[in-house]
């Protein structure tokens, strides 16, 4: 037995200093203890040294693979220019060998404002396969030597124009994953693993497939979950229901797409993009959307469906409002993203219990007057943008994510970006915002028996910081001390 002393723990929405220590036993809370009570041999304590001690956080969007994967590669965010880039990708391509990444590139950050092209790239990486994909995952550039091994693996990928987006995008990128072995997959899971501990998570959801009918890795990984110090969540990223239902999944989807994104201008939107002829794209029909989520729904499978702007929303959750009216089961359907709401929109999502899958830290980086959202968007649109206060004052339980590998895996700064949103009513306060990364996270994957709470008979899962959260994003010494994982202490900062 694990008896947890010496910290501030959080209790039905704050911080309940009653609380002596939490007593556990076979990774279990057996007792929220008010007083010295438990003693015996038996029984080790771990001093908390004042800690404000939270449930385990859990983030319910990641790309985990891809993050973890990418950690190993070629990361270009801190990059000023071209010249930047180019060496930066000729430095890490020389440990690479034949597989080369490039992410986290965002030319609206460089000095030169634009992509680079496929002959500048040739000249940098020309003998091996190069993918540089764009911040927010919708769009990448390849080099000649990948084009052709794409299309000598795949006769549908068109490399006509330098920038890739939409499915070519996805195949690309989809191409280079497949071509990865089992050993360099669970590599990064094993990345991904740590960097989340690092981060105050102890459960993350991730997706596995290629967002058609594969879906990937997903057998091997769910084989070797207990290997992992914290717990996944698996969604087989895929169309492909029969082969959901053969792996014994509970949920399908993820980044299944119904639209792209905003920086790529293929979010799909029912207005034009601001000083743009085009409105973005829908990937699916409206008719492809009701029969895949319909039989998933009649199989009890959980959808997650990727739907950034207005009109894909709608498109997906009138699907989900058509089924709770005439089929209604406790699925938890979710829509990831649900950027752009305006009033209606949000009355719609009430009506379909669907569950908006949020990104606070979306707003913190693109967010504002003059910023990306305003510039793309125009300002009334970027006045409905990532509304976290409104969806929960109206009773939608949203669920909080990074969506990582797109942004840091940090507990920190999500909370933080959650109670600072540029618009001051769409402002979390800190229970809501913990709220949404701890219960409503563990609800939203019918694990609200498991986790999510510090309660006896959940599992003793902790996130330890030195300090309140706030508004305001973290400073240097405002840290994660310990993360413990089933009791176990799984990350502890030893910096000083």
């Amino acid at each position: 037995m694990k008896l947890f002393v010496n910290g501030h723990f959080w209790q039905n929405g704050g911080f309940d200093d009653t609380v002596f220590g939490v007593l556990t036993k076979d990774g279990k809370i057996s007792e929220i203890l008010r007083s010295e009570s438990a003693t015996g041999a038996d029984i080790h304590r771990v001093d908390l040294a004042g800690a404000y001690v939270f449930p385990g956080f859990i983030d319910t969007h990641t790309h985990s693979f891809e993050g973890g994967l990418y950690s190993l590669m070629i990361d270009l965010s801190e990059a000023k220019n071209l010249d930047d880039v180019f060496g930066m990708i000729s430095e890490g391509s020389k440990t690479k060998g034949k597989l080369v990444f490039a992410w986290n590139f965002d030319e609206t950050r460089i000095a030169e404002k634009r992509f680079p092209t496929r002959a500048e790239l040739d000249k940098v990486v020309p003998n091996q396969n190069l993918v540089l994909r764009r911040i927010d995952g919708h769009s990448c550039i390849v080099n000649t030597f990948a084009c052709d091994s794409i299309l000598g693996a795949n006769k549908k990928i068109h490399c006509e124009d330098d920038i890739l987006k939409g499915f070519e995008n996805d195949k690309a990128v989809h191409w280079f994953h497949n071509n990865l072995d089992n050993e360099m997959v669970l590599k990064a899971y094993h990345a991904a693993s740590a960097i989340a501990l690092k981060g105050g998570f102890t459960t993350i959801h991730t997706m596995v497939g290629d967002a058609n009918m594969s879906v990937g890795h997903y057998a091997m990984l769910k084989d070797q979950l207990s290997s992992f110090p914290l717990d996944f969540v698996l969604y087989p990223q895929s169309f492909n229901i029969e082969a959901a239902l053969e792996l014994g999944a509970k949920r399908i989807g993820g980044c299944i797409l119904a639209d792209g994104s905003i920086g790529s201008f293929t979010a799909a939107l029912y207005e034009p993009y601001a000083g743009k002829p085009i409105r973005g794209n829908l990937y699916q029909t409206d008719s492809f959307w009701h029969d895949f989520i319909s039989k998933a729904h009649s199989h009890d499978l959980q959808v997650a469906v990727h739907c950034i702007g207005d009109r894909a929303i709608s498109q997906i959750n009138n699907v989900y409002h058509d089924l709770n009216n005439k089929d209604p089961k406790d699925l938890r359907h979710q829509l990831i993203h649900c950027e752009i709401t305006d009033d209606l929109l949000l009355q719609q999502i009430q009506e379909s219990k669907a569950v908006p899958v949020m990104q606070p830290m979306f707003d913190h980086l693109w967010g504002g007057p003059n910023r990306l959202y305003a510039k793309l968007l125009g300002t009334e649109r970027a006045g409905i943008m990532n509304r976290l206060r409104s969806m929960t004052d109206m009773g939608i339980r949203i669920t909080g994510s990074s969506d990582w590998y797109i942004t840091e895996l940090d507990i920190r700064k999500s909370l933080s970006a959650a109670m600072s949103h540029h618009i001051p009513a769409e402002r979390l306060n800190l229970a809501q915002a913990v709220g949404i990364y701890t219960s409503n996270a563990a609800w939203l994957s019918h694990d609200e028996n498991i986790r999510g709470s510090i309660a006896p008979g959940l599992d003793a899962d902790f996130c330890a910081l030195n300090y309140i959260p706030q508004a305001a994003m973290p400073q240097p010494g405002d840290k994660i001390t310990k993360v413990v994982k089933r009791a176990e202490i799984v990350y502890e900062d030893i910096s000083h």
